[in-house]
């Protein structure tokens, strides 16, 4: 997907994480937008519902990203506290979700939960396919 993009010759913005880890947000951002304008050929509620769960997607994957790559820039990744700092930021992730999809259900009237999931499925696993992209 990223050589993709990169064939594209669309800029990956200077995100504050080093590694190259922005570009899963990228990623997972382009594959939202993608999932939105397919399910637009189904009607407008399938379209916002695409988008909502690309958004379910990308707003804990940010806050994951940031929690250990972008707060903790100093740490080495041969450091002994690495992991407990990506478990933690792993499980406030779920949580982050779960808060998402609650508000998105509670808050979002007409909603087509097929839409919803698929895309934020897709991103998801765009995201944990550019993440192994990136594994050296």
């Amino acid at each position: 997907m990223s050589e993709t993009i990169q064939d594209l010759k669309i800029a990956y913005p200077n995100l504050p994480f080093r590694s190259g880890t922005g570009r899963i947000l990228v990623t997972q951002l382009a594959v939202s937008l993608g999932g939105t304008a397919v399910c637009a050929f189904f009607g407008i509620v399938a379209a916002y519902s695409a988008l909502l769960g690309g958004i379910a997607c990308l707003v804990p994957s940010l806050y994951s990203l940031w929690r250990v790559f972008g707060r903790n820039r100093g740490i080495s990744p041969t450091d002994t506290r690495i992991f407990g700092i990506m478990l933690r930021a792993e499980m406030v992730k779920f949580v982050i979700t779960g808060i998402v999809f609650a508000a998105i259900f509670w808050l979002v009237s007409p909603i087509q939960p097929i839409a919803l999931f698929a895309v934020f499925t897709a991103a998801m696993f765009a995201g944990w396919i550019e993440a192994g992209l990136r594994i050296q």
